[in-house]
């Protein structure tokens, strides 16, 4: 796990690379602690650079960029492989010879023999530029669901990438104005994040998760889709999930350096725990935190890890911290983002980085693919009900232009469509009107966009995939990197594994919620894959989220309240999009009770945004 960048000129532009190069270094040393490096071409049109945060191969073999063994590729890689043994192997048959035991030299040696075909060879996450030293190409690609950022922008004089947008930023020519619909996409119900490929920044983007680009002579020269989501064929049984689970587990088991878990007492990380134990000679390392030693996370947590005999460590709710972790992660992260369990867990990601361990598991995913949540019978029971309504979409065209146009919508448009009827009233309690008046509904675009590839019709599994690709990421992909890797901490995700996704794509919604009135047996078949690693008592207890013991609503009315009443009672505009006024009378709303907290809460992230903006641009 580490940070990447570079910077590609176009052939007519002088520019010294050297100091952006080592500002990229600076900014991003907290995702690669351990050494980093920086690698120019002999014509100075291009640099690479990266910080390492050492985990396999911990010799100076692995440090990057490094060089494909004839010298005509150099890599930088931020991810894990966890297939890279296999295609060592496969790699070796057909003539590679290699120096050093990481992924990464087998990822350069992937591209030296298959090229962009490659891609459909790996499995793990992901987000690499690989330099051609004859063609002059920059092949550069990011995981099939974005478990590793890759920020980039393409200005008149460059093209820079990077993992994290400050390191983007710095660099000269970089168009640093407002995205105003990137922004207030964060306001639109579900989305506590702005959705790739946007930013905060009009200059600024991400690659699209599953997604490749080329580029030549600082130019992109185009940019493509490599991953298709597809059902597993294979036997749709809770046995077959179990082998998937335990291969999964074992492979993100693979390190030079101690191995850890999050530990909520929850099926998932139970599971995982579980399972890592068995494959461990030795105690695992656990972390857990809650509101205080009585929340019910702490208390299912230490039975769990009591059951394992796991060496575990558990923490408490600080508020001034966690408020002061908030502003940390918004400079890093370098715009709008708000979910509390993120700051939870990079105090866990702290506490875990100053035991010595770099690697934890997670059971990120699980119910997203799954379907975990208590509001998975609501949307079933939706979905079933547009099923009956199918044969009769025709007919009801004359909805469209009403607040019920998401039913007469096309599957893989209804998500979209809701969206779209949303964004009048939500974006009307905070937004100046001149503005919202012409604001594209970016968020919409992104649901349309995923919804079009999800393989199903069932509104219940294109609801679910476009939230794990464009609604949720904040609690998915980004919680499994943003806060551990400000801790210089490496999480891996066993549930977000390809063939996991591929398995789940598959199953029924049936398989996952047989019973809609049981909402203590939802991902049911994940429950029977793992019902002998855990006692009844957690296997069947009511859905608990982590953090659930610290309800947004409290902090922000208890011991957040002044903070947060002085961030918003001196609201910046954005640039003008935001009315202060408007946001003022919200807060005052949500103090009575009237505004949800969620909505507030998206709003004091973004202020804290604007004035850490502000004051590291001063």
């Amino acid at each position: 796990m580490c940070g990447i960048g570079g910077i590609y000129l176009k052939a007519v532009v002088e520019l010294s690379l050297g100091p952006y190069l080592q500002r990229m270094l600076d900014i991003q040393r907290h995702r690669g602690p351990d050494s980093d490096g920086l690698w120019l071409t002999e014509d100075r049109q291009l640099g690479l650079c990266h910080n390492r945060l050492a985990i396999l191969d911990l010799t100076e073999s692995g440090s990057q960029p490094l060089h494909s063994a004839d010298n005509r590729f150099v890599i930088v890689f931020n991810g894990e492989i966890y297939n890279h043994k296999e295609l060592r192997s496969d790699l070796e048959f057909k003539g590679a010879v290699f120096r050093s035991h990481t992924d990464t030299e087998v990822l350069v040696e992937a591209y030296r023999f298959w090229g962009e075909d490659m891609l459909q060879k790996l499995r793990g996450m992901f987000a690499f530029g690989i330099y051609d030293r004859e063609s002059k190409n920059l092949f550069c690609a990011r995981d099939p669901v974005g478990k590793k950022p890759f920020v980039y922008a393409q200005t008149t004089s460059a093209f820079i990438f990077a993992s994290e947008i400050p390191a983007v930023k710095q660099v000269q020519g970089v168009n640093k104005d407002y995205d105003h619909a990137a922004i207030a996409a964060t306001l639109l119900h579900n989305l506590r994040h702005i959705p790739d490929p946007h930013t905060a920044y009009r200059g600024i983007k991400k690659l699209r998760p599953g997604h490749a680009m080329v580029v030549r002579d600082g130019q992109v020269q185009r940019t493509w889709r490599y991953w298709t989501p597809t059902p597993s064929i294979d036997a749709i049984t809770p046995n077959h999930l179990r082998e998937i689970l335990e291969e999964s587990v074992k492979l993100r088991m693979q390190a030079d350096v101690p191995v850890g878990a999050l530990l909520s007492g929850g099926v998932d990380s139970s599971a995982i725990v579980a399972l890592m134990q068995a494959q461990s000679s030795s105690p695992v390392h656990t972390y857990a935190l809650g509101f205080n030693s009585e929340d019910e996370d702490l208390r299912r947590a230490r039975f769990m890890a009591e059951q394992l005999g796991t060496r575990h460590r558990e923490f408490y709710f600080d508020p001034e911290d966690q408020w002061q972790i908030f502003e940390k992660l918004l400079r890093i992260y370098g715009e709008p983002i708000m979910l509390l369990p993120l700051l939870h867990t990079y105090a866990l990601s702290r506490a875990i980085q100053e035991d010595g361990i770099k690697v934890v598991l997670t059971g990120n995913g699980a119910d997203e693919l799954f379907y975990g949540y208590t509001g998975h019978i609501r949307t079933l029971r939706v979905s079933r009900w547009l099923d009956r309504l199918a044969p009769t979409r025709k007919l009801l065209s004359p909805l469209k232009s009403t607040r019920l146009g998401w039913i007469a919508a096309k599957p893989g448009e209804r998500k979209a469509t809701w969206y779209r009827r949303l964004a009048n009233s939500e974006w009307g309690h905070f937004l100046s009107a001149d503005v919202q008046a012409d604001l594209a509904n970016v968020a919409a675009e992104e649901l349309a966009y995923w919804g079009d590839l999800c393989p199903s019709l069932h509104f219940i599994d294109e609801s679910n995939f476009v939230g794990l690709m464009v609604e949720n990421p904040h609690s998915v992909t980004i919680a499994g990197d943003l806060p551990a890797m400000a801790a210089s901490v490496e999480f891996r995700s066993p549930f977000l594994d390809q063939e996991m996704v591929s398995f789940a794509l598959a199953t029924p919604a049936d398989k996952k919620i047989p019973d809609l009135k049981n909402p203590n047996w939802l991902k049911a078949i994940l429950r029977e894959a793992v019902s002998d690693l855990m006692p009844d008592a957690l296997l069947k207890a009511p859905k608990r989220g982590f953090g659930m013991g610290i309800q947004e609503a409290n902090v922000l009315k208890g011991p957040w309240r002044q903070l947060a009443r002085q961030m918003l009672e001196t609201a910046d505009d954005a640039q003008g999009l935001f009315d202060p006024e408007l946001i003022r009378t919200e807060w005052q709303r949500f103090i009575a009770g009237t505004v949800p907290a969620n909505k507030i809460a998206k709003m004091i992230a973004i202020q804290i945004w604007l004035k850490t903006e502000k004051s590291d641009a001063s």
